[in-house]
């Protein structure tokens, strides 16, 4: 006979593996665990949700089983007979070992399970964790289509703090698309919502302002940007957590590269590394920061050891992961490194390799923009000017108006 989880148990489990780690109660703070909370679940004080488990086991590095032994966990809605808590067990199981696309297939089933017969809140919960998995993969296209169904779940559950996380996650979704303007609105809402809810000047607001900033660096902001960017380093700074400030400070190296700011920009790509070089942070994690500065450097024209020392660290820890979860962005950034690199006929070689359809948004304009500049460098001049003039209208099409503005004035030299 299955058994509800019991404290004090999980919460000696707890206290144990993240003393044995070395962490305080702050370095486990995430998302919406916090350190009052944690310090609530070792005394024994709570019974934690299996999101929460599952949050802290990826924070520890642990699998779930480490911190509930061999006893069942509240199952989320109403679930009487355990049978969602064995599929979320199942799912929780394939993200701890790195197949997400398994994960994904069972919260599929999960999330339309739930908008056939679920309340609001059984389709929010799925929904989200879908959108999680989908935004690991970097499927960026059913992200954003799963997300635009979840906002209508979102204003019918009647609680603000869900309005304001799935808002959030459509403006980065919508981002990733190239609808700049759609993302632009969205987060805009969500810096009026949030002021009303309890993520206010936590972590939520600290990625709300994250969203905000790439967002407005993308269709080509200036002063807002650097505003927005100082409120959400200072927030993030408040909170005390390594993994937050860290992220905060990736967001700030990668948006000041994409200003041109590239002094300032390896300031805080420093401190980003100094601060996610934590056990708290995954290998996948670690290759994302690693690619997304590299990238955000090549846009930047940084030196090219800089440069260098993050694409090695995003191969290592790609490879170290076992799986690369967008193989097209992976080639995309190879072909600008290899411009970069002095080597415009490799470029073009790796470039070969890759449709550009597969890319979206402000990703694609870069992989097409530096087609065109390994076309010039080679002396295929007019091949050159075309492939630049696409480059400028793909910028359009995302309403990146001031990127777009540049590479027209480039085509045209």
């Amino acid at each position: 006979m299955s058994r509800q989880i019991t404290q004090p148990e999980l919460g000696k489990r707890l206290r144990r593996l993240r003393t044995e780690r070395g962490l305080s109660q702050r370095d486990l703070a995430t998302g919406s665990v916090n350190q009052s909370y944690i310090s609530l679940l070792e005394k024994g004080a709570r019974v934690p949700t299996l999101e929460v488990v599952m949050q802290l086991a990826k924070a520890l590095d642990v699998p779930v089983r480490a911190l509930v032994g061999d006893v069942d966990l509240p199952a989320t809605g109403d679930d009487r007979n355990g049978g969602q808590l064995v599929q979320d067990l199942l799912t929780s199981s394939a993200i701890e070992h790195g197949d997400l696309g398994q994960a994904q297939v069972r919260l599929t089933a999960a999330y339309r399970a739930a908008r056939g017969t679920g309340p609001a809140n059984a389709v929010l919960h799925h929904g989200l964790a879908l959108e999680r998995v989908l935004d690991l993969r970097n499927l960026h296209e059913p992200r954003y289509e799963l997300l635009a169904e979840l906002m209508t779940a979102a204003e019918q559950s009647g609680v603000p703090e869900a309005v304001v996380r799935t808002r959030i996650a459509l403006a980065g979704a919508a981002r990733d698309v190239g609808k700049l303007g759609e993302a632009l609105t969205s987060v805009e809402a969500a810096e009026q919502e949030i002021r009303d809810t309890a993520f206010v000047r936590g972590a939520e607001h600290v990625r709300l302002l994250a969203v905000h900033a790439s967002v407005l660096s993308d269709a080509g902001g200036g002063i807002e940007v650097e505003r927005i960017l100082d409120r959400m380093l200072e927030i993030a700074a408040q909170l005390g957590s390594p993994p937050i400030s860290g992220r905060a400070h990736w967001v700030a190296s990668i948006t000041l590269a994409r200003l041109g700011a590239v002094d300032r920009s390896l300031g805080h790509l420093r401190a980003a590394r100094e601060m996610l070089a934590h056990p708290g942070t995954s290998l996948r994690d670690w290759a994302r920061f690693s690619r997304a500065a590299a990238s955000a450097l090549l846009d930047a024209g940084a030196d090219l050891p800089e440069i260098t020392t993050h694409m090695q660290a995003a191969r290592a820890a790609t490879a170290a992961t076992e799986a690369l979860a967008d193989p097209s962005a992976s080639v995309s950034l190879e072909v600008r490194y290899a411009l970069a690199c002095g080597e415009p006929e490799r470029a073009l070689e790796i470039a070969a390799t890759l449709n550009d359809g597969e890319l979206s948004g402000i990703e694609r304009v870069r992989f097409v923009l530096a087609v065109g500049r390994a076309q010039r460098r080679c002396g295929r001049i007019e091949e050159a000017t075309a492939t630049l003039r696409r480059a400028a209208q793909l910028a359009e099409d995302a309403a990146a108006y001031r990127r777009a503005a540049e590479i027209w004035r480039e085509a045209a030299e």
